[in-house]
């Protein structure tokens, strides 16, 4: 077996990817070794034959797959015999649109809150690309991204309120057993914590706890060292 995953990865070691963080939690969810290929925001001429530049790539036996749900879906396709991403075409449907919820909802929650402080820490040669690029996004500076972080914080909170409600209900966000579903919403989570010191839930909020259960679920996960603790 010989797969290799191209990762997003900036200063000290962080990876402010969320969509990586999914592609490695399916990866270790699969119990399949891969090699990690780190490339930047400047090196995308790396990923040339995925036919596009962003990450996640995985690159298996010669063939490329880029995007964290397509290379979920040829994980799941490829090792059938593994443990299973989502539990059948059923659940396959229904995790395809937590990805999206989290990709639209969660994700546009943490964008204003997340992109200064990851511009903070990328190389310095690459952050004119990034500013340009993620103030035309938000139509708004960096500076005024950062501003008012107590109201986005609160604003992020309340977008997580259906995934709060489902794991009051059953365990993970899938039902009894943890899927891609969770790992498309830890994901978020995950970037929080690479770049970033900010609390983003409560103690007592019963996310904290279904973040914990998630990761317990695929082992010794390593985290890396940048960012305070899930």
């Amino acid at each position: 077996m010989s797969l290799q995953l191209y990762v997003l990865r900036i200063n000290e070691g962080r990876e402010p990817s969320p969509f990586v963080w999914r592609a490695r939690l399916a990866l270790r969810h699969k119990g399949l070794d891969y090699e990690r290929v780190p490339i930047g925001y400047g090196e995308k001429d790396r990923l040339g034959p995925s036919g596009q530049g962003l990450v996640p790539v995985l690159v298996d036996a010669g063939r490329w797959i880029h995007d964290s749900w397509a290379i979920a879906c040829h994980l799941e396709d490829a090792w059938p015999d593994r443990p299973s991403l989502f539990g059948g075409e059923a659940g396959r449907g229904a995790a395809l649109f937590v990805n999206r919820w989290a990709d639209v909802e969660m994700l546009g929650a943490l964008r204003l809150l997340l992109w200064p402080p990851t511009w903070d820490h990328i190389p310095i040669a690459d952050q004119p690309y990034f500013k340009a690029d993620r103030e035309t996004k938000a139509s708004m500076t960096l500076d005024a991204m950062r501003e008012d972080a107590d109201g986005k914080i609160a604003r992020f909170r309340r977008t997580m309120e259906p995934a709060r409600q489902t794991i009051q209900r059953q365990r993970f966000l899938g039902g009894e057993r943890p899927g891609y579903a969770d790992f498309a919403v830890l994901g978020g989570f995950l970037w929080a914590r690479s770049i970033s010191e900010l609390r983003l839930i409560e103690r007592d909020d019963p996310l904290h706890r279904w973040r914990a259960d998630v990761l317990a679920s695929v082992g010794d996960f390593p985290l890396g060292e940048p960012g305070h603790a899930l």
